[in-house]
């Protein structure tokens, strides 16, 4: 699955690199291009795989539709079916446990306190909420046993606490899976929500499920599984790196033993850069569909909605709108601002602007805002913990919102741009 994919996306090919540091500087001196590493201890590696072109390439569909997609595939999300494939388990070699040392996972920053496991899905069961699929950060520590970074407001948290008291967890991480079980594994839904079932809604084909050996569990298909048992004892994680690029604090978190170690016949690693285009992408574009419910209820001629590279996908956006009424925009800023609690800016376009482009966005800006009339700022707002420059002692921050649509006042026939005809009649 990951193979195929790997041989028909544009990417970027080395020969070779190393653990410590050498993945990460290939994959920062790239980012936002794919890169296939030949060599890394001996196993392939791709990184920087999941681009807006890559992802929608993967679930055949225009990047432009990626969002709308996504927002169906949700809407169809029970429909979505899992089967398990006995027959995908030949294709498996078992490790031992001390192999883990030997796999090709990367240490990325200077100050990290490990190898980091970044592009992990992390399956978890629970009797009544069902299955669970999330992306964690994961330490490999020195005995070869896991610490998981474990967010309060995740549902992971949530199942772990529930279950913890029957003394372990069973959990199973995998490897180089299909965009579509990275998107839904980065997905927000509520706690009965089946990410799994999501990831065939995406693909509009059934998941193939792979039995685990030493745990309870069935996991989407992977290049590398392992398996495991989240315990009690808490253990120091960090620091890394976080969305922003900065670093994050060391904190006490699950230890994860280590049961068994599964991987392919010449498995692809997939590393994924902390701080990235692709770890920006895979946290903001599953919020996308969110805000594009909830500004659609308020201004019903919205067209799309993306988070912005430049905000780290996470705290600027930029809307499209078919503007009907002088309002429209400034209406479309207050609902955006309220779908996704952690926005700090938001740009309402129109839909001659292509969202995508940051210099078509900058131009809308230029020639379409007054700032005595179309910004608004609204002070004291509760912003997110990733932004460096909020006021994190009392968890408040400012938010913007620019109305760059054209005005219905003046006309837009002062706005519309000249174009070349397409023949010479």
């Amino acid at each position: 699955m990951v193979k195929n994919l790997v041989n028909s996306i544009e990417k970027l090919v080395f020969e070779k690199s190393t653990k410590k540091f050498g993945v990460s500087r290939i994959l920062k001196e790239n980012d936002d291009k794919p890169v296939f590493i030949k060599d890394v201890n001996g196993y392939p590696v791709i990184g920087n795989l999941c681009t807006r072109e890559v992802i929608a390439e993967s679930l055949g569909i225009e990047k432009e539709d990626l969002m709308k997609h996504m927002v169906e595939s949700m809407n169809n999300e029970k429909n979505g079916e899992l089967i398990v494939d006995e027959s995908l388990e030949k294709l498996y070699i078992d490790d031992d446990l001390e192999k883990i040392h030997d796999y090709p996972i990367p240490t990325y920053y200077g100050k990290d306190a490990g190898p980091y496991l970044t592009s992990g899905v992390v399956i978890v069961k629970d009797k009544d909420e069902g299955v669970n699929a999330s992306i964690h950060r994961i330490l490999v520590r020195p005995d070869g046993n896991l610490a998981i970074r474990m967010v309060e407001q995740r549902h992971l948290h949530y199942i772990y606490n529930k279950n913890i008291g029957n003394g372990e967890v069973d959990c199973a991480i995998v490897i180089g899976v299909h965009p579509a079980v990275l998107l839904a594994a980065s997905t927000s839904g509520d706690v009965s929500f089946n990410e799994l079932k999501y990831a065939s809604a995406l693909i509009n084909k059934p998941l193939n499920l792979v039995k685990c050996k030493t745990v309870d569990l069935e996991v989407p298909e992977a290049e590398f599984i392992i398996e495991g048992k989240i315990t009690a004892e808490m253990v120091d994680e960090g620091p890394f790196v976080d969305i922003t690029g900065t670093y994050d604090v060391i904190r006490k978190q699950p230890l994860i033993k280590v049961t068994a170690l599964r991987r392919k016949e010449d498995a692809i690693f997939h590393a994924l850069l902390p701080g990235g285009s692709e770890h920006k992408l895979l946290m903001g574009i599953p919020q996308e569909p969110r805000m594009y419910k909830g500004i659609r209820n308020t201004v019903p001629s919205l067209k799309n909605v993306a988070l912005t590279q430049g905000g780290c996908c996470w705290l600027n956006a930029v809307v499209s709108i078919d503007k009907k009424t002088e309002g429209d925009g400034k209406n479309a800023i207050l609902a955006a601002l309220a779908a996704h609690p952690s926005l700090k800016h938001v740009t309402v376009v129109d839909d001659d602007i292509n969202i995508y482009d940051a210099n078509d966005v900058e131009y809308a800006v230029a020639t379409r805002v007054q700032s005595d009339k179309d910004i608004i700022i609204i002070p004291g707002a509760k912003g997110s913990s990733l932004d460096p420059s909020a006021d994190h002692k009392n968890k408040l921050t400012a938010k913007m919102g620019i109305d760059a649509t054209m005005s219905l006042l003046k006309g837009k026939e002062e706005f519309i741009r000249a174009e070349v005809p397409k023949d010479d009649e």
